[in-house]
């Protein structure tokens, strides 16, 4: 990412952040490129703003299409606990995957990008409603635009899982390679970076970092968001940054999304070797299962099981007093407090709340009169006192 850009692209890209539309934004984007000198440190710079002219003008185009009336069949609504993003290549084998895991009934073919819109199936597991959404396939070239690429990438950016979908008989590695790449470029990541860091600006001159800087310090933070003019901002960071990954910040909004690899059509031992190569090359960090649909083989309790565990979320049952528990879950994420599950429930509960009693395998005793931070766990069963 660029350091030293000149005072004209710096107060360029100021225009960028103010700008309200999309149409206001395309257009500060055109100028801020045009300040911005050509040579090998901006090469990256450049690349991410013509992406993202590129999103911007299918985001003008979108709204067009809905003033008209026209239907966009890559508008897709959330549905559901958990969305589920499945991507790959062509003939990966997303919409027979699809078809083995769900209700849905998407058409199975040889010939190459049969899937030309999203289609969408649900899973229940363990009372988590999981929606899969199947995208067109991808390509190289999909982040600048090539064939459906933008509208699948904006997709997978909506998702809280991705599902990578991998042909075992076809080059494998370098399927992977190509997708975690164009992934990438959209700038949206499969394994969380050494250093993720967030900037939101605010009224006023106050500059708040939250977290820890590495070879740099608050003053030094200071001044590089001044030479932007920007002059009061939040910065989060988990884990260490640099005045560099600051810098990055400024310019792209990277996303993490957990990731599950499916390789299909493993129908041998040596298709099994292929799954082996890429849990060593993953090292761990992405959980990746072998199946195959045409023998039948796709553990779909396993699937979801991955599915829940990538999602970070908790199932909590509710009761009313005196009554059995709900069977219906409330789906939370990790972390998730007594007063959300109130919140969730009715507004009343969650501004007259007064106590909870919580029945849990994580307590020493059963119910247990708690407050309204109490930390929730899988499997909890809540009942709200207002």
């Amino acid at each position: 990412m660029p350091a030293n850009l000149p005072s004209e692209a710096k107060a360029k890209w100021l225009k960028v952040m103010e700008a309200k539309t999309p149409e206001e934004k395309l257009k500060a984007l055109q100028e801020f490129l045009a300040a911005v000198p050509k040579h090998k440190g901006t090469e990256k710079l450049i690349s991410m703003v013509r992406r993202r002219m590129a999103v911007l003008r299918r985001e003008i185009e979108e709204r067009r299409r809905k003033r008209t009336g026209t239907f966009s069949p890559f508008s897709v609504r959330k549905e559901g606990d958990v969305m589920v993003v499945l991507l790959g290549m062509t003939n990966s084998g997303k919409s027979s995957l699809l078809r083995a895991l769900t209700n849905a009934k998407p058409e199975v073919s040889q010939v190459p990008f049969t899937t030309k819109i999203p289609v969408q199936g649900a899973l229940l597991y363990e009372g988590v409603l999981i929606q899969l959404v199947e995208v067109p396939a991808l390509m190289e070239g999909a982040s600048d635009g090539r064939a459906w690429g933008l509208q699948a990438l904006s997709l997978a950016r909506n998702a809280d899982v991705l599902m990578i979908v991998i042909d075992a008989q076809n080059r494998p590695l370098r399927q992977l390679y190509t997708i975690v790449k164009e992934l990438e470029r959209a700038r949206i990541h499969v394994v969380p970076r050494r250093c993720e860091v967030r900037l939101k600006r605010i009224r006023g001159n106050e500059i708040i970092v939250v977290g820890k800087l590495k070879d740099c310090t608050i003053d030094d933070v200071r001044k590089l968001l001044r030479s932007y003019r920007i002059y009061g901002a939040i910065i989060q960071i988990n884990g260490e940054a640099t005045l560099d990954d600051i810098e990055e910040a400024i310019f792209e909004d990277i996303v993490y999304k957990p990731t599950i690899i499916v390789v299909n059509k493993v129908e041998d031992p040596e298709h099994m070797r292929v799954v082996d190569k890429l849990r060593s090359l993953t090292q761990g960090k992405i959980p990746i299962i072998g199946v195959s649909c045409m023998l039948g083989k796709v553990p779909a309790e396993e699937i979801g099981s991955l599915i829940l565990k990538q999602a970070k979320v908790i199932r909590v049952y509710t009761k009313e007093p005196g009554k059995p528990p709900s069977s219906k879950p409330l789906v939370l994420k990790e972390g998730a407090r007594v007063i959300d599950v109130a919140k969730r429930i009715h507004s009343f509960l969650y501004e007259n709340f007064k106590y909870a009693k919580v029945w849990s395998k994580h307590l020493p005793y059963s119910p247990q009169r708690v407050g309204a931070d109490f930390m929730l766990h899988d499997g909890d069963i809540v009942e709200i006192h207002a």
